[in-house]
């Protein structure tokens, strides 16, 4: 049954962590999406910035002068946009979706960028000194052969360059234009290799970026930057080749056009809007594996749009009539942004790991418990049944549930509540008989014990009367005889009460009692023995009103005062003190020792310095007795300068009376 349990709390836990896994990962796949959309945004912020600057030349151009998209004027204007950044693909596109253009202009040469570390032929050329290497020359078919090496996206890092110069090269300019190349070696292995004669210069050193009007290549190093034109990009450690293909990116964008773009930029409130035009974030996609995000900002037809403004009939147009026939069409700015997106999901699981890591363990924790409630039903059966077969039942199924398996477990617990009660009974009944017949053989042989001094004193008095002549010494004897048939009496009538107390063949007459009442009647009996001893009693006494049975309280009050007088040397004190909570006696003299001061309330157990006191040895006994008939806390425990006995209850304070006594000895 056991393996049974754990095998469905596993199983049911794993169905609920993968359910809550799922929606987690869910989660964090949107988290993810938000954040790249963050990222996208303000990256795409920032290209509209630089947009604007076209836009306003455009409305300025035009604001009184139509002209189409493929006239010399708007052509012109539009090679110039965006010049200075390499890392960006315009689309000139109709407000159909017709491409007009497609274009990255600003790199027109293949460039190879060197961290030259050895320079054969050329005297003092520094060390790490960066070199452009303009790589026409190639041809068509090896640029795709270099270019296919550096797909490989392995962590290139070193190249050798044999080189054919014209005489008039400048050596003093880091950028080679007219060079022609003969062999070009990637890691030690030929990779392209034209034969060229003609005066040859070999250059190695390590590759910093590749860059065409197709593709862009940059190459891992730990600390530095790659920067060419307006370019910069920064090389974080460790990582490794990054190749970007802006071919794909061209292909990409065709790609999104062909389905309904027109038709997602009419449905789509603009990004931003500024006083020349409004910029929509196209919806990013995926091609052959990279990432790419879009900007399309609106060409507007202004002359056509002032006309309508003139003729105030703009506004009553249809918001596609108006795009109709004010839109001529859309400049669409692509970027690459793989990078950005590895970047971006790398920042947001780091930003997020310990709230996700602390999700998954309470999904993990949540899990069990629900497994756990599951389950918990069929093990509190289980268990129940088990224990009430070991005669056990200190374990309720406490089941909250309201179908059949609930109303099952509520009539086991029941009947094992019933049957614990039924069989609970019994054994008091049993430890009933037993302890019956404990205390009356106890009885017997304490009796015995106690009444054999007595008796043998009697006996031997007797004998002492019969032929005593002196009648002064008959009568001491037959003083003797009465005081000892008094002990003996006194014995029995104890012994009697003590056994009525412990088979519970008494009943308490409970009232309100006042205890000030039944402290101070006890001290006035006893007031000629605190005299004889020369004893000091100081008092500090409330009027308390208890609920409790009268002459019972006060048997125990007497009896408290009694042994304290008993065990107090002459010319001591005793402290007695009564408030709203407690009654105790406290009286100067020896301590009770450790292994005495739990067995003091036993019958006929008394404490060695108090043996030949006078006494029956039941005194304390029924004081336990009744007390516990009360329900009321006691004790007794050792002073700084003596023995203190005491008995707590839930009183009423009466009227606020007090007494302060202090009794002092005469003289």
């Amino acid at each position: 049954m056991k393996k049974f349990n754990f095998s469905l709390i596993i199983k049911i836990t794993g169905i609920v962590f993968i359910a809550f896994a799922v929606i987690l990962g869910n989660e964090i796949r949107l988290g993810i999406n938000r954040y790249i959309k963050n990222t996208l945004e303000t990256d795409a912020t920032s290209t509209i910035r630089n947009l604007d600057k076209f836009a306003k030349d455009y409305t300025d151009m035009t604001i009184y002068n139509s002209y189409s998209l493929n006239s010399e004027a708007f052509q012109s204007l539009y090679s110039t946009a965006l010049s200075g950044d390499s890392s960006l693909v315009k689309s000139l596109v109709t407000s159909q979706g017709s491409i007009l253009d497609i274009s990255r202009e600003t790199i027109k040469d293949p460039i190879l960028c060197m961290l030259v570390s050895e320079f054969e032929g050329v005297d003092d050329w520094p060390k790490n000194r960066p070199a452009y290497f303009h790589l026409k020359s190639l041809g068509e078919k090896n640029l795709e052969k270099f270019e296919s090496v550096l797909n490989d996206e392995k962590a290139i890092r070193t190249a050798t360059i044999s080189l054919v110069i014209p005489e008039d090269t400048d050596f003093s300019n880091n950028e080679f234009r007219n060079v022609k190349i003969n062999q070009i070696k990637v890691d030690d292995e030929m990779v392209i290799n034209c034969k060229l004669s003609g005066k040859k210069v070999v250059v190695s050193g390590q590759m910093y970026f590749y860059s065409s009007q197709y593709k862009e290549v940059f190459f891992g190093n730990n600390t530095e930057s790659v920067t060419y034109g307006y370019v910069t990009h920064s090389i974080t450690e460790n990582e490794q080749t990054i190749v970007i293909d802006y071919h794909d990116a061209m292909k990409g964008v065709k790609q999104q056009l062909q389905k309904n773009f027109k038709k997602y930029v009419d449905t789509n409130t603009p990004f931003v809007t500024t006083n020349y035009t409004d910029y929509y974030l196209l919806k990013p996609y995926k091609y052959k594996g990279r990432y790419y995000s879009s900007v399309a900002m609106e060409i507007i037809d202004w002359v056509q749009l002032n006309k309508y403004y003139s003729d105030n009939a703009f506004n009553d147009l249809s918001e596609e009539d108006k795009l109709q026939k004010s839109t001529l069409g859309y400049l669409i700015v692509t970027k690459e942004y793989t990078h950005l997106t590895s970047s971006a999901m790398k920042q947001f699981i780091i930003d997020n790991s310990s709230t996700y890591l602390l999700a998954l363990i309470l999904i993990a924790l949540l899990s069990l418990f629900l497994a756990y409630i599951l389950v918990k039903p069929i093990h509190r059966l289980e268990t129940i049944a088990k224990h009430i077969a070991r005669k056990e039942f200190d374990y309720p199924i406490n089941v909250n549930r309201h179908d059949e398996l609930g109303n099952l477990a509520r009539s086991i617990d029941t009947m094992s509540k019933e049957l614990e009660k039924t069989i609970n009974n019994l054994y008091f009944q049993i430890e009933k008989v037993q302890s019956l017949e404990t205390i009356r053989k106890e009885f017997v042989a304490n009796f015995t014990h106690e009444i054999k001094t007595p008796l043998g004193i009697i006996n031997g008095f007797s004998e002492l009367v019969e032929i005593e002549q002196d009648v002064k010494k008959r009568n001491e004897y037959i003083e003797i005889i009465q005081s000892e048939t008094e002990k003996i009496n006194t014995l029995v009538l104890a012994m009697l009460e003590y056994s009525k107390l412990e088979s519970d063949a008494i009943t308490l007459n409970k009232e309100d009692i006042d205890l000030l009442e039944i402290v101070d009647e006890s001290i006035d009996s006893m007031m000629y023995l605190f005299e004889k001893k020369n004893i000091s009693i100081e008092t500090s006494l409330e009027s308390v009103i208890v609920e409790a049975d009268r002459f019972k309280i006060q048997m125990v009050i007497n009896n408290f005062i009694s042994n304290a007088l008993r065990c107090t040397d002459d010319n001591m004190k005793i402290s007695i003190c009564l408030n709203r909570n407690s009654f105790s006696i406290e009286n100067e003299g020896a301590h009770i020792p450790k292994e005495d001061i739990d067995k003091i309330w036993l019958t006929f157990h008394k404490v060695d310095k108090a043996r030949n006191q006078a006494g029956t040895g039941l005194g304390l006994a029924i004081c336990k007795s009744v007390l516990e008939l009360h329900r009321f806390q006691y004790g007794v425990e050792n002073t700084e300068n003596g023995v203190k006995f005491y008995f707590n209850f839930d009183g009423k304070k009466n009227d606020g009376i007090t007494e302060e006594i202090v009794w002092k000895k005469k003289g």
